[in-house]
């Protein structure tokens, strides 16, 4: 376990006299999720855990395919292989965990340690470097997770591309992905700063987009019951993975006609960035004003 004291934290986050921000702004980012990082892999048992979790959440998919028939998932207008299929889906929504509800649980952390108002004293910039930076570590956590998931998935048989130019395009709708719901997760953690108890709301949250997004089985199993399916459409998850799971299993190119529909509707919640901090900053300052800053 690493030691940090929260003088040192406080100190390595405070920005000094500089002419250029962007660089303060970048190195306090960095800074935080430097940090978060280290304290990460000081925990062994923890990344041991996590490496059983991943091989036994693919495994359990892998099992669960011999259930499955190949001839109904092409009924659905998807590959026939499920072992890709589940194993892409389970690897996206890892990012919806961390992106969402992730941010909201540190800042419960912050404030429950009492760390917060602390930090809040030498905040600069409403904390968006340390948004940014608490972003960054859920995205390589998450990443480690994806990767390792999708290495399981390709040692079972999933029958993925190999193809590196459509693996950039899947990398590219990754990262959307994860904008798009930092962006709802931002917002979250503004929210905890006064409302305070929210784990069950973010758990619901999480759950309800990953039902909705279509992780373990075919979105068109919902044209059955057109109110659910339509739901789904308006979750920028459904279109983030039907993007990933189209390039990665069947190779198709996210600029192809069908697929630029599911791309244009991901771009139209990239305002979504601005919404989010503009509502953790609006928190922030109703904390700061009522004096709720370290209240838990």
């Amino acid at each position: 376990m690493v030691n940090i004291s929260g003088d040192d934290c406080i100190e390595l986050l405070r920005v000094g006299e500089r002419p250029l921000m962007k660089e303060s702004f970048v190195a306090r980012a960095l800074t935080s999720w430097y940090y978060q990082l280290k304290i990460l892999f000081s925990y062994k048992m923890h990344l041991a855990l996590e490496m059983m979790d991943i091989i036994l959440s693919a495994l359990i998919y892998y099992f669960v395919s011999f259930l499955v028939s190949p001839q109904d998932l092409v009924a659905l207008g998807y590959s026939p292989d499920y072992v890709a299929f589940s194993i892409s889906g389970i690897a996206l929504s890892r990012y919806i965990w961390t992106s969402v509800s992730r941010l909201a649980r540190k800042m419960h952390h912050e404030i429950s340690a009492g760390t917060f108002e602390s930090l809040a004293a030498v905040d600069t910039d409403n904390f968006h470097s340390w948004l940014i930076g608490q972003v960054l570590y859920g995205f390589t956590w998450s990443s480690m997770w994806f990767i390792g998931t999708l290495i399981i998935g390709f040692a079972l048989g999933a029958g993925f591309t190999s193809d590196p130019w459509i693996w950039i395009q899947a990398g590219i709708v990754v990262i959307l992905v994860v904008i798009v719901h930092s962006a709802i997760g931002i917002m979250a953690a503004g929210m905890y700063i006064v409302h305070k108890q929210l784990e069950t709301m973010l758990v619901l949250m999480s759950t309800v987009i990953e039902f909705f997004g279509g992780v373990i089985y075919p979105l068109s199993i919902l044209l059955n019951y057109p109110i659910l399916y339509y739901i789904s459409l308006l979750m920028p998850f459904t279109h983030g993975l039907e993007l990933f799971r189209r390039a990665i299993i069947d190779g198709t190119p996210i600029y192809s006609l069908g697929m630029l529909v599911h791309l244009s509707v991901l771009l139209l919640f990239l305002p979504l960035v601005y919404v989010g901090f503009k509502v953790f900053e609006r928190y922030l300052n109703l904390a700061k004003k009522n004096a709720l800053l370290s209240v838990y």
